[in-house]
């Protein structure tokens, strides 16, 4: 991870100063602004080491012997990496509730890696109550548009279509029994103004498959209407909430701050010096 966020300095097309962080993007002549908020949700695949070996960050298998993060601030060792991981969840969890309640944008929006579904209740309650708008998530390799009263009026969508090399299913149209959602390959396109964000799933072909229009969700206030063309989705499978596996070295990670939502720093141009190393860790803390 400490690769993966210092390159936020080296190329201007990458951005994340940190493992969650809040990033404020503003369109004054539109007179709009959104606030969105990029968590690590993955504890889920942060398993005790004897468990899943093959969807477990903190798997025996997957680590060598004796390896530690303590040294940046991560798992002592692959026994305490499960606890770590929670733990650090629950930080986000309320570092989020707190800038939600702070946020005076037009919008808010979350986007993390684990899919819609993940977290259900949690998710639900900060759009009731805090004003959450808009679910970004991953995961599985395939497009799903959820309708909204699945998570109590949130709308939340899975745009993992363009990553890996295989789909979560056969693309075949005729062969939709183990689809999730509305497509396997494709991606998604939004529209944003002040009043609205308008979404289309488009599939590879460029065929645009099922739209959802959300209305912004006032802090407290009750629900606003949201319109899902849900037509052509296909029921969740059963084990629909269950995480796909990943791993990952645990001698790989380090921690995020418990207080990102500083603004991003400029990206490192030929023409400019390179940021110091006090630059760094005071970005990154």
């Amino acid at each position: 991870w400490d690769q993966q966020i210092a390159y936020t300095w080296k190329n201007p097309r990458w951005v994340m100063p940190a493992s969650y962080y809040k990033q404020t993007v503003s369109y004054p002549d539109q007179e709009f602004s959104l606030d969105i908020f990029v968590l690590d949700s993955n504890y889920p695949d942060a398993l005790e080491p004897h468990k899943l070996q093959g969807h477990n960050m903190c798997s025996h298998d997957h680590n060598p012997v004796g390896a530690t993060c303590a040294s940046a601030g991560g798992p002592a060792s692959i026994e305490d990496c499960p606890g770590w991981f929670k733990r650090r969840w629950e930080v986000q969890q309320q570092w989020l509730m707190e800038k939600l309640e702070e946020s005076d944008a037009d919008w808010q929006v979350v986007s993390t890696h684990f899919p819609c579904g993940t977290d259900a209740g949690w998710y639900k309650k900060l759009h009731a109550n805090l004003g959450l708008d808009l679910l970004v998530t991953g995961h599985r390799h395939d497009q799903e548009l959820w309708e909204p009263d699945r998570l109590g009026g949130l709308t939340c969508f899975v745009t993992g279509g363009g990553g890996g090399i295989t789909s979560e299913a056969s693309p075949n149209p005729m062969q939709k029994n183990e689809w999730y959602g509305e497509a396997q390959y494709g991606f998604y396109d939004l529209t944003i103004t002040k009043e609205k964000i308008f979404i289309e799933s488009i599939n590879y072909d460029g065929k645009v498959l099922v739209a959802a229009t959300v209305y912004p969700k006032a802090f407290g206030a009750d629900p606003e209407p949201t319109s899902v063309n849900a037509s052509e989705l296909v029921p969740a499978p059963a084990n629909a909430s269950q995480p796909k596996a990943a791993s990952t070295n645990t001698s790989d990670l380090v921690p995020g701050p418990a207080e990102a939502s500083h603004p991003l720093p400029a990206p490192v141009h030929p023409s400019k010096p390179k940021p110091t190393s006090d630059d760094f860790s005071q970005a990154t803390r």
